[in-house]
């Protein structure tokens, strides 16, 4: 994927991680939030500079803006801005479709 240009394709990568992290806590055990989070953290629209802040430009990221406000987050640069926005953005996204899949429930 080149870079995530909508919230559509957003709320597809993040059905796909909390489907995988469902999975992964049937099949090994282990904490499906601490799965999110990593896959959220080594997902390539977090990592890559560009993907980041196209994520972050065509898509909501009000929920994680207001996740890293209130934490008091402090960014060090531009780039580093936009990973971490898109970091929680994806993070929150898959979050919330893995509660809509059953949560812990299915897990």
């Amino acid at each position: 994927m080149d870079y995530i240009k909508n919230d559509y394709e957003l709320q597809q990568l993040a059905r796909s991680i909390a489907l995988e992290a469902i999975e992964e806590v049937k099949q090994h055990g282990g904490d499906h939030y601490e799965f999110i989070d990593q896959a959220a953290a080594g997902n390539e629209h977090a990592i890559y500079t560009y993907k980041a802040i196209m994520l972050c430009a065509h898509c909501c990221t009000d929920d994680a803006e207001a996740l890293l406000d209130d934490a008091s987050y402090r960014f060090d640069s531009f780039a580093h801005h936009a990973s971490v926005l898109a970091e929680v953005t994806i993070a929150n996204a898959a979050l919330q479709e893995f509660y809509e899949l059953g949560g812990e429930v299915a897990a």
